[in-house]
């Protein structure tokens, strides 16, 4: 009987796709990363292996929590778990932000250890950016219509959503706000997610300048 391969013998079926793809194994580390990889974002396969997968990829406005130790998706995969897909903003290496959208495969082995995360990513920076300014246009005739009728945009909010964008708008992180406020990460996750909904906005970003432009915050 042919004894089962382990998670790294099969990254080499992920050696030649148009997506970029790195693996990072259970410390986080990144073991693999392909030539679609080095080319949108500019980092040689030299210059990342071993490297925490945060220190290369993520900064923030990633939907799962900010890019860091243990985050959600890493703690998911070492269970043999899957994520859907996200959206996280990432630096190349000469310096321009490029949003990506990532999905996740995971090359389950004997052991947790053994696991493996596989990041497939492909820059969405332009088609997001058109979706956006789309939406802006959208949202400002909503806007403008609900001036005319006298809405406030606060009053979308419940005092919690409103108390956690004000914190935002502060500087604060997901954790510090939860401190804060006495709650989880996860609920000021979906406390903000509410927020970007109810003000038709898609990052932390955008929802601290609908707030600071309507005087909300």
């Amino acid at each position: 009987m042919t004894e089962a391969r382990e998670p790294r013998e099969h990254l080499e079926a992920f050696e030649r796709t148009e997506d970029g793809v790195f693996a990072v194994d259970e410390g986080e580390r990144i073991v693999f990363w392909n030539d679609a990889a080095a080319r949108i974002l500019g980092f040689r396969e030299a210059e990342v292996l071993g490297r925490k997968c945060y220190d290369v990829i993520g900064q923030d406005d990633c939907k799962h929590g900010d890019c860091g130790p243990n985050c959600l998706v890493l703690q998911r995969a070492r269970r043999g778990r899957t994520t859907e897909s996200y959206d996280v903003m990432a630096t190349t290496a000469s310096g321009s932000d490029r949003l990506l959208n990532v999905s996740i495969v995971v090359l389950k082995g004997k052991s947790a250890r053994s696991t493996l995360a596989v990041h497939l990513f492909r820059d969405v920076t332009e088609a997001r950016r058109t979706q956006i300014e789309v939406q802006r246009g959208l949202l400002e005739a909503s806007q403008a219509s609900g001036r005319r009728d006298g809405e406030d945009p606060a009053g979308r909010l419940t005092p919690r959503e409103l108390e956690a964008l004000r914190l935002l708008a502060t500087g604060l992180d997901n954790a510090k706000i939860a401190d804060v406020m006495g709650i989880s990460v996860t609920t000021v996750r979906n406390h903000i997610d509410h927020v970007l909904t109810k003000l038709g906005v898609h990052s932390k970003l955008e929802a601290v300048v609908f707030a600071a432009r309507h005087r909300i915050v």
